[in-house]
């Protein structure tokens, strides 16, 4: 088995949902797709945030206006049937099965006219950055596809090639993620975006509670408990 790694940016006002993240950066998307054909598939993302992204993504996901996420110039029409799977505090789980597609183009589709039928892909969403990761059987076709992406997309895109090798690392981590308490999640974010937890650190607890405005005794709190659930899920899929 072959993987094909890529992202794409998306600058502000180019597609409604990646707004989303892009305006609320703590919002963090992890996706599973499968291509059906050349015209339909099928997506399953779960949703980590602030509940009013959440809701934002709700608004958008369970819209009838019979457009779906096209990265070439034309927009695309299609048949959808979306569902939540899951709503929480901080999580949602949407499903959704996309058929009769016309005009542009989105990522599946364009999939599965390139490469082989069964190919899985894995996405995630963050801030201005959708990154893909295909599973797939042969990468005969994988330049077709690479041409396709790199100089089809419409403005306000810009294509990040990764890598193509051998797959590797798809066991159950690959797929799965580990539910936060939310606060939790920001503290973790936080801790690792300031350098927390590089060696030496760079920045301590005391400084960072201040920049998050919490106290000490709080998020100390926070980061033991996100730390456990991390170290006990990762050794549960080992």
């Amino acid at each position: 088995m072959r993987e094909f790694t890529f992202s794409i940016d998306y600058n502000p006002g180019t597609d409604p949902v990646m707004d989303v993240f892009i305006d609320h950066p703590s919002l963090v998307a992890r996706g599973l797709h499968g291509c059906v054909n050349d015209d339909d598939f099928w997506r399953i993302e779960r949703l980590s945030g602030p509940e009013a992204a959440l809701d934002a993504v709700e608004r958008l996901h369970l819209d009838d206006d019979g457009r779906t996420e096209s990265v070439t110039e034309a927009d695309c029409l299609a048949t959808e049937h979306p569902d939540i799977l899951e709503r929480s505090d901080g999580e949602r789980v949407f499903y959704t099965y996309v058929e009769r597609l016309s005009g542009g183009k989105p990522i599946q589709t364009l999939v599965g006219r390139y490469l082989p039928p069964g190919s899985l892909l894995c996405s995630r969403r963050s801030q201005d950055r959708h990154e893909w990761r295909i599973l797939m059987r042969s990468d005969e076709k994988v330049g077709l596809l690479y041409d396709a992406l790199s100089a089809n997309l419409r403005s306000g895109l810009s294509f990040h090639m990764g890598h193509l090798r051998d797959a590797d690392q798809w066991g159950h981590d690959s797929l799965g993620t580990v539910s936060l308490d939310p606060d939790q999640r920001t503290a973790l974010r936080a801790a690792a975006r300031h350098g927390y937890y590089r060696a030496p650190s760079e920045i301590t607890l005391d400084e960072l509670a201040s920049k998050l405005d919490v106290p000490r005794s709080t998020l100390s709190y926070r980061l033991r408990r996100a730390e456990e659930q991390l170290v006990t899920e990762y050794l549960n899929r080992t």
